[in-house]
């Protein structure tokens, strides 16, 4: 692996954006996501057939856990930013992973110390 994909992307790319899309095609074999992403797209409202491709979608990835060592960077990240919680998860899993963390939401991350990457830019 070498990226960890933020949720995002991946709403993008459920968007039809072809920035997105490109790069989750362009990349697929190399891509995660973290559960706490997992989470959060599918917590939008689908219909039942659309949460099923959704699923399907996510499900190609290799989906990474919250470990305790993801646990432990995410208590560090804390004391050098008050950054939300499931952001900072999946920072933490970047970092743990020794990951790409790539999102379009840089800005959030910049004190962390863990390689960004926006395919907008």
């Amino acid at each position: 692996m070498k990226y960890l994909v933020d949720s995002n992307i991946i709403i993008y790319h459920l968007n039809k954006d072809s920035i997105a899309t490109t790069f989750l095609s362009s990349n697929y074999e190399q891509i995660a996501i973290s559960q706490i992403t997992f989470v959060e797209v599918l917590s939008f409202s689908f219909s039942e057939e659309a949460e099923k491709d959704v699923r399907e979608l996510l499900s190609a990835f290799e989906i990474l856990d919250v470990t305790k060592g993801v646990s432990n960077q995410a208590i560090e990240n804390r004391k050098l930013k008050k950054i939300k919680i499931p952001d900072n998860i999946i920072a933490s899993t970047a970092m743990v992973n020794n990951l790409t963390l790539v999102t379009r939401n840089v800005k959030d991350f910049r004190v962390l110390d863990v390689e960004v990457l926006n395919p907008f830019d």
